[in-house]
Parts: structure tokens; sequence; C-alpha cells
């Protein structure tokens, strides 16, 4: 039988450790569909890196159609790589026979976008049903599941059945099917997309407090670029079978280096000139017009008063568009959209004013 619950040993939360190795580590690994229906074959990653640490929150991020799902897929082995290595805790998963993967799977839980419930077992039967499979003392069987409902907050549940369950609880529910073999590894295929913001929020912090209490490794795949911000220490950009750009959160979020991953930032960090603005920007300068100015704010400087020193120092109105501060992995982070006189030199000593006191500055254009 399944031996209890891991909990993870108290001190720092494990996000904030050093990791010690990767859970999961991709090596060069490419899968390649052959011919179907007259269709020709399609490579669906082609040569993918990526490491995973332990105790981490991994985000993967793409298009429909980039590899995400195939990605996640080759880490249980439901899909085999046609080159490289996929490691899962120091065992290579592309190189095992069936049976041998059946035992890697025991430590590896999955999550589903559309939460794939038995709606003739009940909640207390779903949870149940990987540990039936896998046979053992049905006295320990029964107590691991009450733990797990309890874990996720659906004790009360327990003789419910799908139907009668709102889309988050029925969520939960897969959750605590994906933690009864006591994994290591969590994967999330699209864990939140078929939920409201609302319920996808609680959804996520239900996933980290999970991680930091039982030091799970979560593998996370998603096309909503919120939901990265929100749980995810690490982020990986899935563009048509390779990565394109893969950092820590904070890092890629504030300094993009692809435009794919510029495209999904836009509706989270970015900021947009409001439509009168926008209809006169043009790139070259107005006679007597103004420069509308995006200004990166990051760490300390997010919640500072620049705005009025620089006005102070220079002797120049700054007009504030539109603007946002937010925190993206525990770290202020914020933009203002300003307009500011485009006549010289004035507009080089603004610009060089910001660069001093280290925020980042873009003009995107001017305006009458």
């Amino acid at each position: 039988m399944n031996a209890p619950l891991r909990v993870a040993p108290s001190g720092p939360p494990l996000h904030e450790l050093q990791p010690a190795a990767a859970a999961i580590r991709f090596e060069k690994a490419s899968k390649v569909f052959g011919p179907r229906r007259g269709q020709p074959e399609l490579t669906a990653l082609d040569g993918i890196d990526l490491s995973v640490p332990k105790g981490s929150i991994m985000g993967v991020i793409g298009r429909s159609g980039a590899g995400k799902s195939t990605l996640i897929r080759l880490v249980n082995g439901l899909e085999r790589t046609t080159g490289g290595a996929v490691w899962v805790d120091g065992v290579n998963v592309a190189g095992l026979d069936e049976a041998s993967l059946r035992t890697v799977r025991r430590s590896v839980g999955m999550v589903f976008q559309h939460f794939n419930l038995l709606s003739s077992r009940t909640v207390f039967d779903n949870v149940a049903l990987p540990l039936e499979i896998a046979g053992g003392d049905k006295a320990q069987a029964r107590s691991a599941v009450e733990r797990l409902l309890a874990l996720v907050g659906l004790s009360d549940k327990r003789d419910r059945y799908p139907a009668e369950l709102s889309g988050g609880q029925k969520q939960r529910v897969g959750i605590a099917r994906a933690l009864a073999t006591d994994p290591s590894v969590l994967l999330c295929d699209e864990a939140t997309s078929a939920l409201d913001p609302e319920t996808t929020s609680s959804i996520l912090h239900l996933l980290g407090s999970l991680r930091d209490r039982l030091g799970l490794t979560i593998l996370l795949i998603t096309h909503e670029m919120q939901v990265i911000k929100e749980i995810c220490d690490r982020v990986a950009v899935l563009e048509a079978g390779r990565i394109v750009e893969e950092g820590a959160v904070f890092d890629v979020l504030t300094k993009p280096r692809h435009p794919t991953t510029a495209s999904f930032l836009a509706s989270v960090t970015g900021v947009e000139p409001p439509p009168d603005i926008a209809q006169t920007l043009r790139p070259e300068a107005y006679p007597g017009g103004s420069a509308v100015v995006r200004i990166t704010f990051t760490g300390e400087n997010a919640t500072s008063p620049v705005i009025s020193r620089l006005t102070r120092v220079l002797g120049i109105d700054f007009n504030i568009l539109a603007g946002r501060i937010e925190r993206i992995a525990g770290r202020p982070y914020g933009r203002l959209l300003v307009s500011l006189p485009s006549d010289e030199p004035g507009l080089s000593a603004s610009l060089s004013a910001l660069a001093r006191l280290e925020l980042g500055s873009e003009v995107i254009g001017h305006v009458p």
C-alpha cells in the first residue's frame, strides 16, 4: 500500500531554496508524428532542452498547436519521444518499457482541463480510483482519501456526484485524485482554462499551497499569461515546437526578449494609450507637440514618486495617460504612460533623467 502523504520539512518555502537537482529534465527531446490520412508528418517538438527544479512550479505557455500538450505527455510516457531523453527523478522515461512506465506513473500525478471524473462514482470513489487500481489495504486507502479530501477542502462533498459540483469543486476532486498515489511530480494540463477568473485564482492558490506543504514539483501548461504570473517560479515560452524564451517569471515578464512573449504579455503587464490618443499617435514629432513615453518601474522604484521628482528637477510637466502597478513573483512592477513636450533638448534630458533613476523608458510615438 502507498505510504502516507508526504509533508515537506519545515523551514523556508521550497521555492525560496536552491534546488539540488532537476525533478524533470528534457534533453534534446523531439516528437514527430508520422503521416496521417494524407497529411505530411508533423514535428510537434524539436530539440527541447528544459529543466524543472525540484520543488518549483514551472509554467510552459504557448498558443494552440505550439506543442504544449505533447510536451507534458512525454513526462508520463503517454507519448514517446522520437529523439532525445526525458528524465523524471533521475529515470529516463523515454527508455522504459510499459511495465516500468506504470511504476513511474505512480510518482507523476496529472490534472486535466476537463476534469475527467467518472459521473457514476461519488467524489470519494473518484479520488479512491487510483488506489483501487494499485491494490493494497482498503482501510489505509479510505484513510488516505479522507486526508486528501480535507486537503482540498471537500470533506463535506465526499458522497456527492460530479453533476452536483461546480467547476472549481470538480477540479479540486481532480487534484485530490492526482495526489492519491503520493506523487512527487504534478502535471497540470490547462487545469484552469475551463474555469472563471475567481475560481481560477482559488485553484492556483490551492496548487501553490500543496506545493509548499507536500514538496511537489509542478509542471503546468497554459495559454494564459495571467496564470503564469500568479503562480509560477519559472516560465518557458513554446512556439512551433521550440522553446524561444525561458527563465525566472519576473525576468521574463518584465524584460521579454522574444516577440511571442511580448504578445502574451500585452494583457498582463501592458499599458496602452487611450483611444483618442492612439488615433493621433505617429512616429514623427508634431511641431509643438508631445512625446508619448512608456516608463517601466521595477523593485523599489515601482512605488517611488519619481514623476513629481522629475517635474521639480527638470521643470517639465508630465501628463499621465495610463498606468498600472502590480506584483510579479512577489516583486512590484509597474508601467506608466505619460506625455511630455517633444521639443529638444527637453525630451532627451527627461529620458536621461529616467535612465539615471534606473527606470526603463521608451518613446512609443508623438501626438499634437
